[in-house]
């Protein structure tokens, strides 16, 4: 549905002292006015800042607590070729070892679902990914090719592969594709849906400009204002 319209604001009735116009190249105005100084109070001043306490050691429940969060918190980046071929990037957040895999089998499927629960356990997983189709021409005239690997395959290609959790969480993916595919099928479709229409919208009712005015008001100590320090004067006296 359509956004609400933004309501629009009258202009404060003071004084203005200075006004300058900012032209933008959607043809909006924006204007920004000086106006008479604020009759609020002043300011208080800022908390002092807290002292800087020596680092807590962790303890082996603080330790364990940070290595499941690592484990259950998925960040990755995919390249996905025919929606068949996967090549996959992550870093392991515990020993800071960048990765990268050749996967048969589409992970972007898993694109925009944010959570899944796995034998009782939340996890949680960002992925930023690619669809590539090989069978497009490019502009180059060389065509693609989605690198070989078995269907349903994991292969590191960058990284330790020996590590034995290197791969735990992309064999925990792609057990969860092969349960899910029909689901996630349907939810790809509809949300591949969703976005064409608000494309459509959003290129249909594009935002109006109009121009704005932003009204400020200089406070105590100002250097707009006449007797921007007006304490120290009495002071004097």
């Amino acid at each position: 549905c359509p956004p609400a319209a933004v309501e629009r604001k009258p202009l404060p009735n003071i004084r203005i002292d200075a006004s300058t116009k900012l032209p933008s190249s959607s043809g909006k105005i924006l204007t920004l006015q000086r106006g008479e100084a604020s009759t609020l109070p002043d300011l208080p001043l800022p908390a002092p800042p807290e002292p800087i306490q020596p680092p807590r050691a962790l303890t082996a429940e603080d330790r364990a607590r940070l290595a499941y969060q690592q484990s259950h918190t998925l960040n990755l980046g995919a390249t996905v070729y025919d929606q068949k071929v996967s090549q996959v990037q992550w870093t392991d957040q515990a020993t800071g070892i960048s990765y990268q895999a050749l996967c048969g089998f589409d992970i972007g499927l898993l694109a925009g679902i944010g959570k899944f629960v796995h034998d009782g356990e939340n996890y949680s997983i960002f992925m930023m990914h690619t669809d590539i189709d090989t069978t497009r021409p490019t502009r180059s005239k060389i065509p693609l090719q989605a690198p070989k690997v078995l269907p349903g395959q994991i292969l590191i290609t960058q990284g330790d592969p020996k590590n034995p959790t290197a791969t735990t969480n992309l064999e925990l993916l792609r057990d969860l594709i092969t349960t899910e595919k029909e689901r996630l099928l349907t939810y790809q479709s509809a949300r591949l849906q969703y976005q064409k229409e608000a494309a459509a919208w959003e290129k249909a009712n594009p935002p109006e400009p109009r121009d704005e005015t932003i009204v400020i008001r200089p406070h105590r100590g100002s250097r707009y204002l006449t007797n921007p320090q007006p304490e120290k004067k009495e002071a004097t006296r």
